[in-house]
């Protein structure tokens, strides 16, 4: 984590150069208030300085001023990362479900038209960008679409922003409720179809491999089901890798946020993060990208807390 807010400072803010003519007005009625607005972020000192000022504030949690909201950047992205959390946790969930569950019964029915149409299905999504996969469900399913128009039936799903713009923000009542799960819809679903690929096809391959080894023969040749010999001989040797495989995912999944954020003007932190590039908003990027290496740092400590749960021969030396 230290490394990752290092290399995050030194990246993001001293390699660009200097920072104040992005932040300042270029209008000469502004006179002096371009020194006021420097000393206010600290510009007017050397590097080294303002990297051991920046320490000091992050670890009392001070994570700075936005250079173009002149807000703290904790309040700005108090609210947004809660959205993208939602975001980020329903597109996950349905992820795990849905990968794992097709992946393990492409596995049972290998060779089979599911088999061959689940891996179909898995390779031509794996291979699709994430941004453009959010663009067609947009022109799908938004209101007066082709489909629509063809067929009654139908659905029209909102294609912008998290909640209605005629509802009271943050009133959660039902009708709140409902409407913003209405609205998370298309921006999961575009999510979970980019990452479900590769979680069916590693527990596909998982479940082939452990299918083959010894004791799962012994165990159908003590007349045991195969659906008894699946779930207490087959699942539990194969889902180790699956442990790893989600970890390594959230950094995918936080990546394709951003994307899927920005086309569906779902303002979560991914939506935040590139307007701070088109704005130079360094302390608001910096607080962002150590958010993100600190969701796949953790993830990757939890996934190997729980490999040691599943895996009795996985130990602590």
């Amino acid at each position: 984590m230290f490394g990752i807010i290092c290399l995050n400072y030194v990246l993001i803010r001293l390699m660009p150069g200097s920072s104040d003519l992005a932040i300042v007005p270029r209008d000469p009625k502004y006179a002096g208030f371009r020194e006021y607005q420097i000393a206010l972020f600290g510009l007017d000192k050397p590097p080294l300085e303002q990297f051991m000022i920046y320490l000091q504030k992050l670890f009392t949690l001070d994570w700075g001023v936005s250079y173009f909201y002149k807000k703290p950047v904790v309040q700005i992205l108090a609210v947004d990362l809660s959205w993208t959390l939602l975001l980020v946790g329903t597109a996950t969930f349905f992820t795990i479900l849905i990968g794992m569950a097709m992946g393990a019964y492409a596995a049972v029915k290998r060779g089979k038209p599911f088999d061959y149409l689940s891996t179909g299905f898995a390779i031509f999504f794996y291979g699709m960008p994430i941004f453009w996969l959010g663009l067609v469900l947009q022109a799908g399913f938004r209101r007066n679409s082709p489909l629509s128009t063809w067929f009654s039936w139908w659905p029209s799903l909102p294609v912008q922003g998290y909640f209605s713009d005629t509802l009271i923000p943050w009133r959660w009542d039902w009708i709140h409720i409902a409407d913003a799960a209405v609205h998370l819809i298309l921006p999961a679903a575009t999510l979970a179809l980019g990452t479900i690929a590769g979680i069916s096809l590693v527990m596909r391959s998982s479940l082939i491999d452990v299918m083959t080894e010894d004791f799962v023969t012994t165990a159908r040749a003590k007349g045991l089901s195969e659906g008894v010999v699946l779930r207490r001989h087959i699942l539990p040797n194969g889902l180790p890798p699956m442990v790893s495989l989600i970890a390594l995912d959230i950094a995918f999944i936080l990546g394709g946020a951003y994307q899927v954020e920005y086309v569906f003007n779902y303002k979560g932190i991914g939506f935040r993060t590139i307007e701070a590039i088109q704005n130079l908003d360094y302390p608001l990027l910096q607080f962002i990208i150590v958010i993100g290496g600190a969701a796949v740092v953790i993830a990757n400590l939890i996934s190997d807390f729980v490999l040691l749960l599943l895996d009795p021969r996985i130990k602590i030396t």
